[in-house]
């Protein structure tokens, strides 16, 4: 539930959720904004789409101002995509100087609404992430001098990947993480750029399996001003805006091989063309990939590009899963008991015999099924909701099991393929994305 529509016409509410359900799953819409305080401290709303008048007779959009500074102040890491009428150019310039993340001109194309929330999304996808990170610095980082020695866990598995990360950080090699969902491949590439001479530059994380193909050289690359129908203004795509920064290609093995060419000539040439335009502008980057999928599987031709995988993987960081590394399950228990007990004013606390069962569990959604299991401990102030070890047949045969085993077996048919699988399943990928996300695969 990422979404949030807000306006006064019932129709334009309608549409917008018919445009986007297909990409984005259920959206939440509502008539006023004085209506969405409760709805944002109950549901995970990262992207609000928002009219400004909602008065009869009102066209100076000073109600909706007001509004986006009161969301961003209880929300600080939303984005905010304002709606407003054709012609209203001034007002939508105000907005973005409040707060807003972009703008609409009504009417808009399905095409222009859905490209411009997907950016959205992916901004307060980078701005959450980069908060939880600095949030739990506190356990997850340790600098040890000046130049800083990241630390993440006590176990030997870890202390190798780290000591591999102070070697690389201060260079601008290209630097290719792989690992499991969940095992902290981003957080591991944040602490990358927190090492490196780039740290006060741009981090741009740019998730490849949530960019459909249709839109991918408009994200990644830009474009200009009638490039294509509804391109209205000029736009810098991802990797000019990383500029001087450090790039996260996310889940790169995901990436289509049609699209593994162009991509790889932005990488050698080191310059980007925006759609629309034939100046190409040079880009200066430091490249992390990502990718869940093994060594073995990206080393395959008929997957991925030899000539691109030599290009990113300068250095690899393979991140163990979080079963190979049981030492770190009881540190990172306590970090997230102590998170999840100041962030919900709680005291909720772990005997030796549950924290037993936290450690002799396999956890294979990792990390994150790890602290996904402590916030629910913690909100409901008991283990009993902890969904790993013990379960019976009953809970074991519910819809939410069986689909998430459906797909883990799929997955795993298909080495991983997400193309593959999706189809088998039936499914678009980044439906299937979202759920192998939903249940830590």
């Amino acid at each position: 539930m990422q979404i949030l529509a807000i306006d006064d016409d019932p129709l334009m509410l309608h549409t917008i959720a018919m445009v986007l359900e297909d990409s984005f799953g259920e959206i939440h819409t509502l008539e006023h904004p004085g209506l969405a305080q409760s709805l944002l401290e109950s549901e995970d709303i990262q992207v609000i789409l928002l009219d400004l008048n909602f008065a009869i007779g009102d066209s100076d959009g000073a109600e909706g101002l007001a509004w986006i500074k009161k969301i961003k102040e209880l929300r600080p890491h939303i984005s905010i995509v304002v709606l407003t009428a054709h012609g209203f150019l001034d007002i939508a310039v105000q907005s973005l100087k409040q707060g807003a993340t972009d703008f609409l001109e009504k009417p808009f194309s399905n095409e222009k609404l859905t490209a411009t929330v997907q950016a959205a999304l992916n901004l307060a996808h980078s701005q959450q992430n980069l908060a939880d990170v600095t949030s739990s610095r506190d356990l997850l980082v340790h600098q040890a001098n000046q130049t800083g020695s990241m630390v993440i866990g006590k176990s030997g598995s870890m202390d190798k990947v780290m000591n591999m990360v102070a070697k690389v950080a201060g260079t601008d090699a290209s630097v290719l993480v792989t690992g499991a969902h969940g095992t902290g491949k981003e957080v591991l590439a944040r602490l990358i750029h927190q090492q490196s001479a780039r740290a006060a530059q741009p981090f741009i994380n740019t998730d490849l399996s949530a960019i459909s193909s249709g839109l991918f050289e408009s994200t990644l690359f830009g474009h200009v001003k009638g490039a294509f129908t509804d391109a209205s203004q000029d736009k810098a795509g991802m990797m000019e805006a990383a500029n001087l920064g450090t790039l996260l290609l996310d889940e790169i093995g995901n990436l289509p091989l049609e699209l593994q060419s162009k991509m790889l000539a932005a990488l050698q040439n080191r310059e980007v063309s925006r759609v629309g335009e034939h100046r190409p502008r040079a880009i200066d980057i430091r490249l992390i990939s990502t990718s869940h999928k093994t060594m073995e599987m990206l080393t395959d031709p008929v997957q991925f590009r030899q000539d691109l995988l030599f290009r990113i993987n300068t250095v690899h960081i393979e991140l163990p899963p979080l079963r190979n590394r049981r030492e770190d399950i009881k540190p990172l228990t306590e970090h997230f008991l102590a998170l999840f007990n100041r962030k919900y004013e709680r005291s909720f606390a772990l005997t030796r015999p549950q924290l037993k069962e936290l450690q002799d569990y396999h956890w294979p959604g990792n990390i994150r099924e790890l602290r996904n299991n402590i916030e629910r401990m913690v909100i409901m102030d008991n283990t009993d909701v902890f969904k790993g070890a013990g379960q019976d047949q009953a809970s074991a045969d519910n819809l939410y099991e069986v689909e998430k085993r459906k797909i883990a077996e799929v997955m795993e048919r298909h080495a991983g393929n997400i193309t593959r699988a999706a189809a088998e399943l039936g499914i678009g990928r980044n439906t299937l994305y979202r759920k192998m996300k939903k249940y830590d695969l």
